[in-house]
């Protein structure tokens, strides 16, 4: 712990009862894209787009912050900031990565005040051994749109995310070509991340479909490829083979991330147990407060045995739980079965259900309604998930002052920025058939142990 003067001295913002207690984010300001997340020395580091003079969009910065647990979290100093003095405007979004001698780097799309550069690619070098502070190669780019070796690509050309594959390094990012939305592939191959070769398109959509394809992720999971992407709606995620003889990615599922659009922009760690874990903004917060934006909970993701994309929090929350309230096995029926949940505004549940394949469930919680029935499960307005077939599954949900994160069978996802305050109250009802809760577990949330600041 740092006696040096915290980053965000006396601001009203953390203590607005609005304020998610222990989901991510700074104490005060704006905060979008998750980036440059990676398990390096014992910590999990978070990088993060940042305005640090205002609570909306605007001069963006790098935020930082590192944890031991992915619950506790230390503020530590920005990383990045706009080199105005070479005509940089933005650092917009990017990933962390380790070189060929193990040293993390940063890599960003560096945008310029001047509309008609074409934006580069740049790597960012720690300056001490704690990743605390950082030199931008603002004048000498690893990948600038001029001399890439590649298409004409238009301006829109981010988002940079490098990965590692038969021993050889990559990274991929998205832009437009002509009319269409594109992510573009691209090798190091001398493994120090400064020089890039273009190496073709691996996905693409024409524009009528796929705006753009933002925050591109490609990682390896369960024995497939993953590709996630923002495509200005729900994120979505592909898994399939990458040949890197032909430099194609071939498709072979393929579904939503989270059902709400409040979740967006995603970026994956690698622990040394071997997880993947996955973290995204979450939006859509009221304006005026003197913060906007926030992290979901770190969610461990996998494929199941039939290639789909399933997510839970990750173990670490329960350290958090608290008094335990566990509720009466009982059937449902048109009659709302009531839980009156503990905390104050933030509690964690468990429940499993089992239902007749005739019957539909619906679960009504903070304005979100999710309906459990044959074809799958839907919250609110959303299209429908199907699930693995079952008659009994598991629903879980996290809720935090002003927002909630649902899971239902580990394949469905629904992210949620609620009302604040919305009623610690959870209503159960069933139609069509039989239906029943055997199992209603729930814990309160008290906020994460204090947030360190350097």
């Amino acid at each position: 712990m740092s006696d040096a003067a915290p980053l965000w001295p006396n601001y009203p913002a953390i203590n607005d009862p609005a304020l998610p207690r222990w989901h991510f984010g700074p104490p005060a300001q704006w905060m979008n894209d998750p980036n440059g997340t990676l398990w390096h020395d014992g910590w999990y580091h978070i990088f993060y787009q940042h305005n640090p003079g205002g609570e909306e969009w605007g001069d963006l910065h790098w935020g930082h912050a590192r944890s031991r647990d992915l619950v506790q979290w230390e503020h530590l100093p920005i990383a990045l900031s706009p080199h105005h003095a070479l005509g940089e405007q933005h650092c917009y979004s990017g990933c962390a990565a380790l070189d060929a001698s193990g040293t993390p780097r940063l890599l960003y799309t560096s945008v310029m005040h001047d509309e008609a550069h074409p934006g580069a690619q740049v790597l960012a070098s720690p300056r001490d051994p704690e990743l605390l502070t950082w030199t931008q190669d603002v004048a000498h780019p690893a990948i600038d749109l001029k001399t890439h070796g590649g298409p004409a690509f238009e301006r829109g050309w981010r988002d940079p995310y490098v990965f590692r594959a038969e021993n050889r390094t990559f990274l991929v990012l998205g832009s437009w070509l002509g009319e269409e939305s594109v992510i573009a592939l691209y090798e190091n191959p001398a493994g120090d991340l400064r020089q890039w070769i273009y190496r073709g398109i691996i996905h693409r959509a024409p524009k009528s479909a796929v705006t753009f394809f933002e925050c591109p992720n490609l990682f390896p999971l369960g024995g497939k490829w993953v590709l996630l992407t923002s495509p200005v709606r729900e994120v979505e995620w592909c898994s399939g083979t990458l040949d890197l003889e032909n430099y194609t990615f071939h498709v072979e599922h393929r579904g939503r991330v989270d059902e709400s659009d409040a979740f967006y922009a995603t970026q994956t760690i690698v622990d040394p147990s071997g997880r993947t874990i996955l973290l995204g903004w979450v939006q859509r917060f009221p304006k005026g407060r003197g913060w906007n934006g926030r992290l979901n909970a770190p969610r461990r993701i996998w494929l199941d045995a039939a290639g789909w994309l399933c997510a839970e929090p990750v173990l670490e929350f329960w350290k958090l739980r608290r008094g335990e309230k566990i509720f009466p096995v009982q059937n449902l029926g048109d009659q709302p079965v009531t839980l009156d949940l503990p905390g104050d505004h933030s509690h964690d549940v468990d429940l499993v259900v089992e239902r007749a394949p005739s019957a539909t469930v619906r679960i009504e919680i903070a304005g979100v309604t999710v309906a459990i029935g044959a074809d799958g499960v839907r919250f609110n307005d959303r299209p429908t998930v199907p699930l693995a077939p079952s008659t009994t599954l598991g629903v879980r949900w996290m809720f935090d002052r002003s927002m909630i994160e649902l899971f239902v069978g580990e394949r469905a996802v629904y992210t949620k920025v609620v009302p604040f305050p919305s009623p610690p109250i959870a209503r159960l009802t069933a139609t069509g058939g039989f239906a029943k809760l055997w199992t209603a577990r729930a814990w309160a949330l008290p906020p994460a142990p204090p947030k360190i600041e350097r």
